[in-house]
């Protein structure tokens, strides 16, 4: 019985803390925290969006000159 209380207290004292430390966070201005890091993630996903056309374009390309090179070795086998 006496483990069931002091699971419970554990329990609502950690609940109590973290209710603390939300409000102490609001209060010392997370929210402009909040906005300087949602403005980075937001500027390197555009960063990825680059790096993943530019991947594309360059794949397509490679995949070009790969059939050109499959085609001119096809070609050669049937003379």
């Amino acid at each position: 019985m006496a483990s069931k209380v002091g699971n419970l207290k554990k329990v609502l004292l950690t609940i109590i803390l973290l209710a603390l430390l939300a409000v102490v966070f609001v209060l010392a201005g997370g929210g402009d925290l909040l906005k300087s890091a949602g403005k980075k993630m937001e500027d390197v996903g555009k960063q990825a969006e680059q790096v993943k056309q530019k991947v594309e374009e360059k794949a397509t390309s490679v995949e070009k000159s790969v059939e050109k090179g499959i085609d001119s070795i096809k070609g050669g086998e049937k003379k």
